[in-house]
């Protein structure tokens, strides 16, 4: 009998929660829209920028590689050995891939405010062998706290924090987190509204809907007749749609009126209203005013910045704390996410970047090779040092071994060698002519 099973009939009595949190269906405080449709993660996923942000943010955390690492002396070395890196990088769980549980657990921070997966452990080690991640749609998890220490009780259970994985989105106690749309509920409200506007517009407000105007009066019939036979000519199907109308009659299309055009701009604008309410780059969104190729970079690291990189260190932190062992913590074990990998530059752009890397000897070749997807080259694991880089010291000795032994190379200078070519002296050709430079004579003295 575990701890959390012993204390069971203690939760029912005592165990307070630690949040004033409530079920799934009850997060969005019923607002609705101009028609009374409700504003909740179904609805609100039907327009197209919400779901578009959505699926970038979860997409793009989801594609991160991650591991475990060690911190050494000489920086950090990646432990792929270690049981639980399978479990973060390739499969966590008998049902999904490690992309589909990561992407699926952001999904319920953002969407429900938390997402929660039990962890299983072995039995004789305690090490995890799986997360299962919980399906809040079926399981209503209450964060429950007694002795100081929390607890989740859900699907007639209780578990115990440490065996739990929980990733809350935003927050007000540090401990539980809220679903966004219970705060931009309002302003989606008025995005879908407007997007029932526009489609009722357009189903009701095409080609035919006018009035028709008549210089002599018609009786009650008449009115009647002619209606039915405007509406069977501009409903049917066809391409060309020619009513004719008798008695000196006018069709006048009733057309959309200037405060009806700025309403339907309500939808263009709710872009913005989900950029910022997913915390996300407005390009991401494919809205590309002032968008060129010379801001791009600086934008896609802005976007990682500010809408990636918080939920990495979410995951990251929660993920260290709760698999690895405090033995491992203290031996500087830790797990990682690499956001490098969503800032690849074109061609040449990360051409310039790894010769630079590569010449100022922060780089091996193979290092460069490994994050290219190539193959490791022989010798390719040595620093390399480029021969135009030397220190003063370095070239005066090497002058000086060239004129003490001349031997072993023809040393002269710029005016000797004009002269063998049979050219006059200059000013400043007395310096030591070089194939990599030229130094003045005067610096070797000494």
């Amino acid at each position: 009998m575990n701890l959390a099973t012993a204390l069971q009939p203690v939760f029912q009595n005592r165990a307070a929660p630690a949040a004033t949190g409530v079920p799934f269906s009850q997060l969005f405080g019923r607002v609705t829209t101009k028609k009374g449709n409700l504003v909740d993660q179904k609805s609100t996923l039907t327009l197209s920028a919400f779901f578009n942000g959505v699926e970038i943010i979860t997409n793009d955390f989801a594609k991160l590689p991650k591991a475990i690492y060690r911190k050494t002396d000489k920086g950090r070395e990646k432990q792929t050995s270690h049981p639980v890196n399978y479990l973060l990088s390739t499969k966590p769980n008998q049902y999904m891939t490690a992309f589909m549980f990561d992407k699926t657990m952001i999904l319920n921070a953002i969407f429900k405010g938390n997402g929660y997966a039990e962890i299983i452990r072995n039995q004789t080690t305690g090490a995890p062998i799986s997360f299962e991640l919980i399906d809040q749609d079926k399981h209503f998890v209450q964060v429950l706290m007694h002795n100081g220490k929390l607890f989740y009780k859900f699907a007639n259970k209780i578990v115990e924090s440490e065996n739990m994985l929980h990733i809350p989105g935003f927050s007000t106690n540090g401990i539980t987190g809220i679903s966004v749309i219970t705060y931009a509920a309002n302003s989606i409200g008025i995005d879908l509204s407007a997007k029932e506007f526009a489609t009722d517009y357009y189903n009701e407000k095409g080609i035919g809907y006018g009035v028709v105007t008549s210089s002599t009066a018609m009786k009650p019939d008449a009115k009647n007749r002619l209606g039915e036979a405007l509406a069977s000519v501009f409903s049917n199907s066809e391409n060309f749609k020619v009513p004719i109308i008798d008695e000196a009659s006018k069709f006048q299309h009733i057309k959309i009126t200037p405060q009806e055009s700025q309403f339907l701009l309500t939808h263009k604008n709710g872009v913005e209203e989900c950029a910022r309410w997913l915390n996300i780059q407005l390009h991401k969104l494919k809205v590309l005013d002032n968008v060129n190729n010379s801001i791009t970079e600086n934008l896609e690291i802005q976007h990682v910045s500010d809408s990636i990189l918080p939920w990495a260190m979410k995951f990251e932190q929660e993920y260290s704390i709760k698999l690895l062992s405090q033995a491992e913590i203290k031996n500087n074990f830790y797990v990682k996410s690499n956001t490098n990998a969503l800032l690849r530059a074109d061609t040449a752009t990360r051409g310039e970047y790894y010769t630079k890397m590569v010449n100022s000897k922060l780089m091996s070749p193979n290092e460069v090779r490994v994050l290219e997807d190539l193959n490791l080259i022989e010798g390719g694991d040595e620093l390399l040092q480029p021969v135009n880089l030397q220190t003063q010291t370095q070239i005066n000795a090497k002058m000086k071994s060239e004129r003490q032994n001349p031997g072993q190379k023809d040393v002269k200078t710029i005016n000797e060698r004009r002269r063998e070519l049979g050219l006059e002296d200059i000013e400043g050709g007395d310096a030591i002519y070089m194939s990599t430079s030229v130094i003045p004579a005067i610096e070797l003295e000494g």
